[in-house]
């Protein structure tokens, strides 16, 4: 049963959400457009809320949040959005590849046929601004983190740590074993919204040749 408890005197986590995505029930609370609300943050399997306690109290929010959603009937059948990101695996691109092939014990033809051939579900989106959390990656492409991250990442970098994927969309440090880049900017900080990609939605990657990065 979904729980909703107090952090805080301005926070509430709802959690415990059986089997309901977060992204849905977080797409369902800013739809209410409450003005006690002061931000919502979606984790992969809870949903947070910072609310403003000038104007409702702690209790009464979490009996109201409680009524909003528990008499709703939310399910996982939002419409989500497909997209296709191009990916270039060239050395000059894909930096950690020889890395990943040794620890993987697969050769660089392997891994970019098993990187290319599901379809992630966005997980997350941070802990930099349009940075994307991807899952379902390959179990035989799991690999950790550097033991010494970087202190530049070129934007577009797509990288593996951990049972995840995920895409460096700013420059930025980063401790991600870097597997290839888009030439697509997924991100833009005078858009609105920045970025159109949103938790949930699925990602396939395509490959690309150096000179079609290039081209774009």
């Amino acid at each position: 049963m979904i729980k909703i408890v107090p952090s805080g005197d301005s926070i509430v986590i709802i959690k415990d959400l059986n089997n309901l995505k977060s992204s849905i029930l977080t797409n369902y609370i800013e739809k209410l457009n409450l003005n006690e609300i002061e931000d919502i943050i979606s984790l992969k399997n809870s949903v947070g809320i910072i609310f403003n306690p000038y104007k409702i109290t702690s209790n009464k929010f979490r009996k109201k949040m409680k009524s909003l959603i528990l008499n709703k009937k939310l399910t996982n059948n939002k419409s989500l959005k497909t997209w296709k990101i191009p990916i270039c695996y060239d050395e000059e691109f894909g930096i950690d590849l020889n890395e990943i092939s040794q620890n993987c014990k697969l050769n660089i033809a392997q891994i970019k046929k098993k990187h290319c051939s599901v379809t992630y579900e966005v997980d997350l989106v941070g802990f930099l601004p349009g940075f994307l959390y991807l899952g379902n990656l390959v179990e035989s492409l799991y690999t950790q983190r550097r033991n010494n991250p970087r202190t530049n990442i070129p934007k577009g970098s797509v990288g593996i740590a951990g049972n995840q994927t995920g895409i460096y969309n700013i420059e930025s440090p980063g401790g991600w074993n870097i597997i290839g880049r888009t030439p697509i900017k997924l991100f833009d900080k005078l858009n609105n919204p920045p970025i159109y990609i949103k938790q949930g939605d699925k990602i396939i990657f395509e490959e690309i040749t150096k000179e079609k990065f290039y081209s774009y």
